[in-house]
């Protein structure tokens, strides 16, 4: 399960990391963006199957890896969609990247239940970052 978590963090770190300096490329990033948004629809969309895997001696149904994968990586994309937010990429009005962003996510079954509470607290995240730094 390691390897799992180290592969969907591959997709997003160095994203993160260098999210600053993509934005300052003109079309740079929303080609990234897009193509990540792709590879989790991929990744969170419906699979069912029943088959066994065997790791160490330990039988895992390819329903609890399929979960697993799908909350490791649907955990990934909020954070990066809180830090978007932070950032001022995502924000409530609708711009290219915002509107992309929920269309790719609302589609994606895992997710779309998900969208509401994830555009509400990064919206309160923003707020509250707003209102402290005013206060300071």
């Amino acid at each position: 399960m390691v390897e799992l978590e180290l592969c969907i963090s591959l997709l997003f770190k160095p994203l993160l990391h260098h999210l600053k300096a993509l934005l300052s490329i003109d079309n740079e990033f929303i080609g990234i963006w897009l193509s990540l948004l792709g590879i989790m629809t991929q990744l969170l969309g419906d699979e069912p199957s029943s088959k066994n895997i065997r790791t160490s001696g330990a039988i895992v149904t390819r329903e609890s890896l399929l979960q697993r994968t799908k909350d490791l990586g649907s955990e990934h994309l909020r954070n990066a969609i809180m830090v978007m937010f932070a950032l001022g990429v995502l924000n409530e009005e609708e711009n290219e990247i915002s509107s992309v962003t929920w269309a790719a996510i609302g589609s994606i079954g895992y997710c779309k239940p998900l969208v509401d509470e994830w555009k509400q607290s990064a919206i309160a995240d923003t707020t509250i970052a707003v209102e402290t730094n005013t206060e300071e």
